[in-house]
């Protein structure tokens, strides 16, 4: 397993300074190092709940009956995986930048024989695959440790068939001021403390945690999201605003009907829809 060396040890994901390159770097080593531990710190971190998410994203992709899915930044391989025992006759393909986080999906493809699973390491921000090649795209807990959100959208929805379905799970911060002190608290406090009792790992999850912190508003990524090409954007909040699942469909008006109906309030109501939108 590759080890995390000749870094900054001062390098965080909040650095005002921080360039596109260092970023990218720096991810691909927070990864490579935590990549044998990381669903059970999931679990930790998350309380589990991380799962539930997952199967929300993983019954909307069902929903849509897709021939071809990519799961981008797969990590894994768990989304995957449940998508190829979902989806017996989909082309599933798990995508990563990670070899050493796509080594632990690909044991555990083997060990469920799941045979409808492609794996290929790629750059999100420069993917190979053709223009309009799937019916689905997906990504995890992954677009905020991208150098460019707005590149990375871009590159997701170039690989999608024209009406095709865009899913974002991702961290959050919530709205409401009566929660995002303690989520502040957790994100700067608790989770380096877990990555340190847990996995020797503080620097990893501190890094995690920033990211969270500075990515994008729920409705920052939904705007960043139909400037890329996508309509009927919705989003669903969990965990009082902790995490979002983001959709939108490729090629339709921004204004189109929404897909998501749970969604439909919470774009009106948001703090109500964080602290209502717990599965």
């Amino acid at each position: 397993m590759a080890e995390s060396t000749g870094r900054d040890p001062e390098l965080r994901a909040n650095d005002a300074d921080l360039t596109p390159e260092q970023k990218q770097a720096r991810v691909t080593q927070v990864f490579q190092k935590i990549c044998e531990d990381y669903d059970h710190m999931n679990d930790v971190i998350s309380f589990g709940r991380h799962r539930a998410w997952k199967r929300a994203l993983v019954r909307r992709v069902v929903q849509a009956r897709p021939r071809a899915v990519l799961d981008v930044a797969s990590g894994t391989g768990d989304i995957a995986l449940a998508l190829a025992r979902a989806l017996p006759e989909t082309r599933i393909v798990a995508c990563d930048l990670s070899e050493n986080m796509l080594e632990v999906a690909q044991r555990r493809f083997e060990a469920a024989s799941a045979s409808n699973i492609e794996i290929s390491c790629q750059d999100a921000l420069h993917m190979r695959f053709s223009d309009e090649s799937f019916d689905v795209v997906t990504t995890s807990f992954g677009l905020r440790n991208l150098p460019d959100f707005q590149r990375g959208v871009e590159q997701m929805v170039r690989v999608l068939r024209p009406g095709g379905l865009f899913i974002c799970l991702e961290s959050s911060y919530p709205t409401n001021v009566l929660v995002r002190p303690f989520f502040h608290l957790y994100f700067s406090h608790l989770m380096p403390w877990i990555g340190r009792t847990f996995v020797a790992a503080p620097d990893e999850y501190q890094w995690l945690a920033d990211s969270t912190e500075v990515f994008l508003s729920k409705d920052e990524l939904a705007r960043l999201m139909e400037r890329a090409g996508l309509g009927a954007v919705h989003y669903r909040s969990f965990m009082l605003g902790g995490a979002a699942l983001h959709t939108g469909i490729k090629g339709v008006p921004h204004r189109a009907a929404a897909v998501v109906p749970p969604a439909r309030f919470e774009r009106a109501t948001p703090a109500l829809g964080e602290l209502c939108s717990i599965p």
